[in-house]
């Protein structure tokens, strides 16, 4: 599974970077159409944002996937080795219950945006918020994954085999 996921990661790492790049090159284009020559690309803005929305979600999703997202580790960095453990359990959990909500309301309001299009590019609605679940069940993978380690982790020092948390 963590091999899967790793390969993922660079397939998911490669595409926010296109549809980054993307997002610059239809900024780029919607600032010369419309003020060098005053002629404004109307399906620019919509492409933007949709652009915009789509790498956000994914690359929240890697980031939670490299375990990188933003903390404050003052607290926790003076607990034992036990309740820092502990907390690292609760706190995914937390995640995965969230992200779990991700992937529930998240398909719940694509299903319900499906039938609404979007004004100039005549885009289904569903298509766009389809991001989030996906982008919740990637995070979840990971967490579950991350989870198992830290459950696998604490057997394995329970019995002398590993090293502690």
């Amino acid at each position: 599974m963590r091999q899967l996921l790793k390969w993922a990661d660079g397939l998911v790492l490669v595409v926010v970077n296109l549809f980054l790049a993307g997002l610059l090159i239809i900024v780029l284009l919607q600032v010369f159409f419309r003020y060098v020559l005053a002629y404004p690309l109307p399906w620019t803005e919509e492409v933007g944002v949709y652009l915009f929305v789509w790498a956000s979600f994914l690359a929240a999703a890697l980031v939670v996937g490299m375990n990188d997202h933003f903390s404050i580790s003052l607290l926790v960095e003076r607990l034992g080795s036990r309740k820092r453990w502990v907390l690292d359990v609760i706190i995914t959990l937390l995640c995965i219950s969230f992200a779990l909500i991700m992937v529930w309301q998240g398909t719940v309001w694509s299903w319900r945006m499906l039938p609404m299009f979007s004004p100039v590019l005549q885009l289904p609605q569903g298509a766009v918020y389809a991001v989030v679940p996906l982008s919740g069940l990637y995070m979840t993978a990971h967490l579950a994954v991350r989870l198992t380690t830290l459950l696998d982790t604490r057997a394995s020092t329970r019995t002398g085999e590993g090293q502690p948390c």
